[in-house]
């Protein structure tokens, strides 16, 4: 098993940490931001596995990890970094691009680098009519490798209202500032997972997502 460090190098870690600040406090002017507590981890990298309902739970969960003073990176499709604001705010929040198989070695790779990473397992923006019986979408069971393979801890992310402020299809998040939208995540620790088959351990994430899911709906006002 790889001998994992306790983080990532200090200055990359403190660079991240100011530009989640900075994101942060903007969606904050536009949204109201509900992260809920941070999940109690052992020190060292984790997986956060997460819904996928609209562009803007990555600004979500930049709120999130910076409210949680963690710098976590997500792994985000490769053609957004084509695009030329969203691209930009990709990499200075240093997402990981990734495309096709090559994504659980790029993920592997920055675990060991010390980074926490997250990912969202559904593996696009999902219609709504997709998710609206579960909360969630079909998902693809590379996590529950990653898991096995790593060893490393997993913690499941559910979030709400994301798909109200920034509906899948359109280009720019609606800007109301008189008329809020409540972003909503809740979180719970799976743990290191113990099944040995990734469909297996892919299920026992996503069943917990489902429920943090379910929680921030509730909380949002909304249900499915």
């Amino acid at each position: 098993m790889y001998d994992y460090p306790d983080g990532p190098d200090a200055a990359e870690e403190r660079s991240l940490l100011r530009i989640q600040a900075r994101v942060a406090w903007f969606v904050r002017l536009l949204t109201n931001v509900d992260a809920g507590k941070r999940p109690q981890t052992p020190p060292g990298p984790a997986i956060h596995a997460a819904n996928h309902r609209s562009m803007a739970d990555l600004l979500l969960s930049t709120c999130t990890f910076s409210s949680w003073g963690w710098p976590i990176r997500p792994l985000v499709a490769s053609s957004y970094f084509e695009r030329p604001l969203i691209g930009w705010l990709l990499r200075q929040l240093r997402c990981i691009p990734v495309e096709g198989t090559g994504a659980l070695d790029l993920a592997a790779e920055a675990l060991r680098d010390g980074w926490s990473i997250a990912i969202m397992p559904e593996g696009r923006i999902v219609p709504e009519e997709e998710w609206a019986e579960t909360g969630v979408g079909r998902y693809h069971s590379g996590i529950g490798r990653l898991a096995i393979d790593t060893g490393l801890p997993v913690v499941a992310n559910g979030a709400s209202g994301t798909e109200r402020f920034w509906p899948r299809g359109r280009s720019l998040p609606f800007f109301r500032p008189w008329r809020r939208v409540s972003l909503v995540l809740r979180s719970e620790v799976v743990g290191v997972v113990e099944a040995k088959r990734a469909r297996g351990a892919t299920d026992e994430i996503m069943a917990a997502v489902v429920r943090c899911v379910a929680t921030s709906d509730q909380i949002a006002g909304r249900t499915t």
